[in-house]
Formats: structure tokens, C-alpha cells, sequence
């Protein structure tokens, strides 16, 4: 299953940030939770090398807690500010002040030149980590389109937070080629590539292999399934039986099983699920 997807408007979006960044003071990073490590883009390194960054595992209310926690302790290890948050439900006063905190060195340094400037950052990710919802959230009001797909935001733009913040949203960034197709993967299940280039089915086969091994017993839960002891075309079967998911001529609909078991991983139907663990 080899998945790979970068559309045209991601290059001309990535210059256009390029072109932008001198006006930034600090560069904030929204990851997916569940999936740090394959939705911070490798290109960030090079694009940002001399800013600041700050990451926010977003949708934590997703994610696996103690999964997060050892998330947090890894990017801490590596001197990387980061912090957990729910665009849905998360604290935003203590969101800002961490914002404000990872800039305290930039601030004192415009304060040293007698200058009294607003905090300009950039919040930058791969598609559907939920940036604009994060800065809907941030400013109090919604300003800035957002939905639950890739794609939402196409240009850049800025949103005024308050008297001591701004903050550019931009639209999500993948990278040219993923290094595996483990990565492909995890990306297309958390939502950030568009479904109509997908295989829905193999898709749907992979997450069954990963969810027998990681969390069988939401699995079984979810699905009132007795067992989970099959190949993943028959346990796709099973749920496409308990839910009722059939054609004419009583065949298994498993592709609407497939598009089911997908849409209720990325909405978070399953219980709270990690796809990752930080390198021990």
C-alpha cells in the first residue's frame, strides 16, 4: 500500500511561507497526537532551522493519555517546547501563556532595544491536525475556516489573538515523498490526505492489524466481535455482519464497513487510541 500525495498548491504554499517567515517571530508546530512522529514534517527542519519552534499535540483528546505523557517526556529530552491540547476542549488561557513563555527570550530581547512589538508567530502542520481550529479557539471567535479534512485552508493569513499576539494560519504542508509506507499510512488514517486517493479497504486492513495488536479490547467493544483470532478481510467481515452492512444478494458491503471503521478511528469512536510511541 504505498500512499504519496503532494498536490501543486502544497509547493507554492511552502514558498509562499518561505517568503513569509522574516516576519515571524516564533513557529508554532501542530502535531496529531496520536501520531506525533509521522505528522511532523521532515521538511521543517531545513524551513525553520533559524526560528524558534514550539509544538502542540493537538486532538489529545484522542490520544492514548500515558502515551502522550511519554510524548511529552521525549520532546522534553530533546529541549523541544511542547504541550498537549484539545482544540475541542483544551485549556486556551494556559495554551496562550505557553506560547507566550516559549517566546520570553524573543520578547526580552525587542524589550532590551526599547521596542514593544507584537509577538508575530506561524502555525504550521501537515493537512487536518487542526491549526485553524487551534486559532478559532486562541482568538475567541471563528475566524478562520476549519473542518475535519485536508485541504480547508488554502492560503495564508493573518488572525489578530490580542493586543500581544498574532498568529499566521497556513495551509497543511506534507513532504515530497513519505520515507515508508508506514508512514503513508498512519497520515492517510489520521485524516490528512485526501480519501479519493485512497484504497479504502487495504486502509481499513491495516488499522485491523494494528488495533489486534494494540487495542483489541476497544476493537472487540466497538464491534461486538467474539474474536479477533482471523485474517483482517473476515474480521471486516464481521463488522460489515454486525452492523448490518450488506448488498444485494446478501454479499459483505465491505467497502462501506471499510469507510466505516476509518471515519470512527479519525473521530475518535474507537476510544482513545495512539498509532506511536516515542523511540525508547
Amino acid at each position: 500500500m504505498d500512499i504519496q500525495w503532494y498536490p501543486g498548491h502544497m509547493a507554492k504554499a511552502r514558498r509562499q511561507l518561505r517568503e513569509n517567515l522574516k516576519t515571524v517571530d516564533l513557529v508554532i508546530e501542530a502535531l496529531d497526537a496520536r501520531a506525533p512522529a509521522s505528522s511532523l514534517n521532515p521538511d521543517f527542519d531545513d524551513l525553520f532551522s533559524h526560528k524558534t519552534r514550539f509544538y502542540i499535540l493537538n486532538k489529545a483528546d484522542l490520544a492514548d493519555p500515558n502515551i502522550t505523557a511519554n510524548w511529552l517526556d521525549h520532546f522534553k529530552r530533546k529541549e523541544i517546547d511542547a504541550v498537549s491540547f484539545s482544540a475541542v476542549s483544551g485549556n486556551i488561557q494556559f495554551l496562550k501563556k505557553r506560547i507566550l513563555d516559549c517566546a520570553a527570550a524573543i520578547l526580552k530581547r525587542y524589550e532590551e532595544r526599547g521596542m514593544h512589538k507584537t509577538l508575530r508567530c506561524a502555525i504550521v502542520g501537515i493537512p487536518n491536525v487542526g491549526k485553524s481550529a487551534i486559532l478559532n479557539r486562541l482568538s475567541g471567535e471563528k475566524k478562520l475556516k476549519e473542518g475535519n479534512r485536508p485541504g480547508v485552508t488554502k492560503s495564508l493569513q493573518w488572525a489578530r489573538i490580542d493586543e500581544h499576539l498574532e498568529i499566521m494560519d497556513t495551509p497543511g504542508l506534507l513532504w515530497p515523498k513519505f520515507e515508508n509506507e508506514q508512514t503513508g499510512a498512519v497520515v492517510a488514517l489520521i485524516g490528512s490526505i485526501k480519501l479519493d486517493i485512497l484504497d479504502e479497504e487495504a486502509l481499513a486492513f491495516y488499522l485491523l492489524g494494528r488495533l489486534k495488536n494494540t487495542a483489541p479490547g476497544l476493537l472487540k467493544e466497538r464491534y461486538h466481535l467474539d474474536e479477533l483470532d482471523k485474517n483482517d478481510f473476515e474480521l471486516l467481515e464481521d463488522i460489515c455482519r454486525k452492523r448490518g452492512f450488506l448488498l444485494r444478494g446478501g454479499a459483505y458491503d465491505t467497502e462501506r464497513g471499510a469507510k466505516t471503521l476509518l471515519d470512527e478511528f479519525k473521530n475518535g469512536k474507537l476510544g482513545r487510541l495512539s498509532l506511536e510511541k516515542p523511540e525508547q
